[in-house]
């Protein structure tokens, strides 16, 4: 390739992707984080074992009118990895220093699956001055309850076998994949997608998957004083827009495709928040 033609690669790639850098946070954990745009700010956190990436379709469309940041948390991705505060309050600790550092005021929060979870640790730990509008993607306040009154994903003995896995080995990223995606796809984005996964380290993964066990935000979800919307999947959707109905102020139920819709049907994903952005 000519020099010429390699630069304007170059400048198309960064345009698209944005430009990652690495945010130094108090104890000196690095965290990756890439962003796009200016304007009112939009964070989008990744959930368990996942990385910015996945939200690679979102990026160049929200950009257009706002700032958009991206990050992976500690211990995934490209983020340093840390022996211990590998939980969601230490995620939620880290999201504040990021929002402190980059004096952000009234960002828009977008948590998928368990970054739904440093949502409800940030809100828990401070409050939500800064914020201005929340947005939750497939993920119930607690993940251990009873499925007839409350909206969980199921008892301790449902996540039993799964723990036990996963302390005897790693997890196998292709069970996760399969299970956030309702259409098959290539052989080229699922290694892709094996591989950022695969870069939490298995101790990691562990901790966050047992404090996601124990963690229970009933109580934050009930009291949301900002707008909130709760895109659920289709196979769930109408046991859990029940009890948010009844639970949460201010919220909005929207049905979603798929556990990870914002790749699967990008287009659809990113109307439905943007509409909520604007209303």
């Amino acid at each position: 390739m000519r020099p010429f033609s390699f630069f304007v690669v170059l400048l198309f790639t960064i345009s698209i992707y944005g430009q990652g850098n690495y945010f130094e946070l108090p104890d000196g954990t690095r965290l990756f984080v890439d962003e796009m745009g200016k304007g009112e700010t939009i964070i989008f956190i990744p959930g368990w074992t996942m990385t910015h990436h996945f939200f690679n379709k979102q990026k160049p469309f929200f950009s257009r009118n706002y700032h958009v940041i991206t990050y992976d948390p500690r211990g995934q991705g490209r983020s340093d990895n840390t022996v211990d505060q590998n939980n969601y309050a230490s995620h939620a600790t880290d999201l504040q220093e990021l929002i402190l550092k980059k004096k952000l005021q009234n960002v828009v929060l977008v948590g998928w699956s368990s970054g739904c979870l440093t949502m409800f640790e940030y809100i828990r730990a401070y409050s939500t001055d800064k914020i201005s509008k929340l947005v939750f993607i497939d993920e119930p306040p607690k993940w251990i309850g009873d499925v007839e009154k409350e909206w969980a994903y199921g008892t301790f003995d449902d996540y039993r076998s799964s723990l036990k896995r996963m302390i005897s080995k790693p997890s196998n990223p292709d069970g996760i994949i399969e299970w956030m995606l309702k259409d098959p796809i290539d052989n080229d984005t699922k290694a892709w997608m094996r591989r950022e996964i695969l870069m939490t380290p298995p101790h990691v993964a562990l901790s966050l998957y047992i404090d996601g066990l124990a963690c229970d935000y009933t109580e934050e979800a009930k009291h949301l004083n900002k707008p909130s919307l709760f895109l659920v999947r289709e196979s769930w959707f109408e046991k859990a827009s029940k009890w948010l109905y009844a639970n949460v102020p201010n919220v909005k139920v929207n049905s979603i495709y798929s556990h990870a819709m914002f790749w699967e049907q990008p287009n659809e994903f990113n109307t439905l928040v943007l509409d909520f952005l604007r209303e």
